[in-house]
């Protein structure tokens, strides 16, 4: 129910903003619904959304499937090739294969046939506007877009919870909820979690305005990315030292804003870190990331990184 109210939230919100209900349609993801159509069906009738709207009608709605017999008498060869063609399946054969092959089409296990009808017919559904009741939940729920922002790395219900109990304003309550995460991945060695929460954190400043805040936040999970606080020989199997979401992230703030001296606050962010073990040294750290700005390959950054300063020490 928790991921259904925040799928709604998104679909609402996002027209809210002034989004094409096709558009939104067209980049949601429906998780906990069956399709798009029966998201925006479940809006309709809960009270979210007015309008003009007519469901899809499909086979399916009556729960019977469609028997080989019953295809074979209604469609002829010829109609038959063009639907298989339409779905992108395979069209050579006897009719008798043809139907068989049609099959799946007709009693909706083609879900990207059965979605793209559903968008179809959005196209032509467009006077559908918000209700007070959907402008009522997207203020009392406005915390939702923020979490979006910057908390997705963790568990929606565990935010929810957080937030329901929480007295604090909407970005202190994320800050708190994320210096709790580091604290806790702290002291348990979880790095990777310790890690996203230092990501969240920035996210969070950017939601917020904050920029200075979230370059230093987000300078310090590159640094501490290529210095792990703790690293075991299973974890660091799949860890990519550098990260690239982070790395664009501080190129895109580095230029268009002016932030200052980008390597006076990379020294400021190093001795804040008190780093413990170096693994890739200070004057390396601020060249890779240099280059990572500047346009280099990521992933052969990565793996040079790996080879001169990571391997030997997990037996590689």
């Amino acid at each position: 129910m928790s991921e259904q109210k925040l799928e709604v939230f998104n679909v609402l919100n996002f027209l809210n903003s002034g989004y094409e209900l096709e558009d939104i349609l067209n980049e949601g993801q429906f998780g906990t619904f069956p399709s798009a159509n029966d998201c925006i069906s479940y809006l309709v009738k809960e009270g979210y959304l007015e309008g003009d709207f007519k469901p899809v009608k499909t086979d399916d709605d009556s729960k019977e499937e469609v028997t080989a017999e019953e295809v074979s008498k209604k469609y002829t060869v010829v109609e038959l090739k063009d639907i298989l063609r339409e779905n992108g399946l395979k069209v050579s054969g006897k009719k008798q294969e043809l139907v068989e092959r049609v099959l799946p089409v007709f009693n909706g296990e083609n879900d990207a046939s059965e979605e793209s009808q559903s968008l179809d017919d959005f196209d032509k559904s467009n006077n559908l506007t918000l209700t007070d009741k959907a402008q009522e939940f997207i203020n009392e729920n406005d915390w939702m877009d923020l979490y979006m922002f910057a908390l997705v790395a963790f568990r929606f219900e565990d935010y929810e919870t957080y937030v329901a109990n929480s007295s604090e304003g909407k970005i202190e309550t994320a800050l708190k909820f994320c210096d709790e995460i580091i604290s806790r991945a702290l002291v348990r060695n979880q790095f990777l979690v310790f890690i996203d929460a230092l990501s969240a954190k920035a996210h969070v400043y950017a939601y917020d305005g904050d920029y200075d805040s979230f370059l230093d936040y987000d300078l310090q999970r590159y640094i501490l990315g290529l210095n792990p606080i703790v690293m075991d020989a299973q974890t660091y199997a799949t860890y990519d030292v550098i990260n690239e979401a982070n790395v664009l992230n501080l190129k895109n703030v580095t230029e268009k804003l002016e932030m200052g001296s980008l390597k006076k606050r990379f020294d400021k962010i190093w001795n804040k870190s008190h780093i413990k073990h170096t693994y890739v040294p200070k004057k390396t750290a601020f060249k890779t990331l240099q280059k990572a700005i500047n346009g280099a390959n990521i992933e052969e950054l990565n793996f040079d990184l790996k080879e001169k300063f990571f391997n030997k020490r997990f037996g590689i």
